[in-house]
């Protein structure tokens, strides 16, 4: 089974052998810094190299330099830290060009760490559409900190917190021990809605071990095991009721159907929401069940952005249902699921064809 898709330089085979990035982000004050500076002295991060944006907001001076060489620097615990030179993509051929020269240490990961301000979405458009970083790096997951005492007011306030909130993988509360327990549950309540299936891991003053972090990142979908882990569908069923944060700004929900979908009309849906809505969608991932293959298809697309479809061999036990969980800006929730319906009456003929894609149109 071949699938096409924009932006994807490359198969299966080669992405296992790409380097796994973290971005890790987080609005000002939510305690990135004091994060990344005790990941750098943990000792499950000496083959890690870190990218961020000015050396003195990690505190470098107190890390123990060993040795230094143009835009990078290694510590004693063994990580490489180096600043974003101009292009994020530059700065990681870079890196790669001075390991494979001998001149820094081999590294096995990379964590990129982004400003306050920071939108995700261009540093997850370069290491998925530039094939020359594409060919070496894959994004793992996106990690955001939140401040558990001013973080409730700064989502209310700034959409850049709330897009940092709505494309996590893993928030991380910081600064828990200060908020206290209601003001944690309030915060906890508030980022359901805009991320229901991220992980939320309460820490104080960043006090998290590298192993405590990897453990809960979600599980790559390679396999009918981790399936449901990466979904979190049950999640999405849980806010789908119309509920939807601020204003209608941020919202999330579900799409399930127990019928097989065609292939080719599988595709044109997925080509028209990506086409007309992509800016608007910060989240979409999706197990889908098409008619004649033997295990489910997974799909999953940042923003506009789609990563290639993956063919798993096994469904999970007992559910063969379609389940494509969103998380998106003034999405329109019933116009998504009137087009996947239309998608699935598609016949191949170019009457259908258009019919399909004008379903789509009219959802925005």
């Amino acid at each position: 089974m071949k699938w096409e898709s924009p932006g994807s330089h490359s198969r299966q085979a080669g992405r296992q052998r790409t380097i796994p990035a973290l971005l890790l982000t987080g609005f000002l004050g939510s305690g990135k810094t004091t994060l990344l500076n005790r990941l750098l002295r943990d000792p499950h991060m000496t083959d890690t190299a870190v990218v961020i944006n000015e050396f003195g907001d990690v505190a470098i001076d107190h890390l123990l330099v060993e040795s230094a060489i143009e835009n990078a620097v290694v510590l004693q615990s063994g990580c490489i830290c180096c600043t974003v030179r101009g292009d994020l993509v530059d700065t990681l051929l870079d890196l790669v060009a001075k390991r494979d020269r001998g001149l820094i240490p081999p590294f096995s990961r990379v964590v990129i760490e982004t400003t306050g301000l920071a939108d995700p979405s261009p540093i997850l458009r370069s290491l998925i559409t530039q094939k020359a970083v594409a060919d070496l790096f894959h994004m793992q997951a996106v990690i955001t900190t939140i401040d558990g005492v001013n973080g409730l007011r700064q989502i209310g306030e700034f959409e850049e917190a709330r897009r940092q909130v709505a494309m996590a993988d893993l928030l991380i509360l910081s600064k828990a021990d200060l908020a206290g327990p209601a003001a944690a549950s309030s915060l906890a309540q508030t980022l359901r809605p805009l991320n229901p299936s991220a992980e939320l891991l309460p820490v104080q003053n960043g006090n998290v071990t590298a192993e405590r972090l990897f453990a809960a990142l979600p599980a790559k979908p390679t396999k009918a095991g981790n399936l449901s882990c990466w979904l979190k569908a049950e999640a999405f069923a849980a806010e789908d009721d119309g509920l939807s944060a601020h204003g209608g700004e941020i919202s999330s929900f579900v799409i399930t159907m127990d019928e097989a979908i065609d292939r080719d009309a599988l595709n044109i849906w997925l080509a028209s929401i990506i086409s007309l809505r992509g800016d608007d969608i910060l989240r979409m991932k999706g197990v889908i069940n098409v008619a004649g293959e033997a295990g489910p298809v997974v799909v999953h697309a940042a923003g506009p952005l789609l990563h290639e479809p993956d063919a798993l061999d096994d469904w999970p036990e007992g559910d063969r249902r379609t389940q494509i969980v969103f998380i998106g800006r003034n999405l329109p929730q019933t116009g998504i699921h009137r087009s996947f319906l239309t998608m699935l009456r598609w016949k191949p003929n170019a009457a259908n064809h258009e019919s399909a894609i004008n379903e789509t149109d009219r959802s925005s």
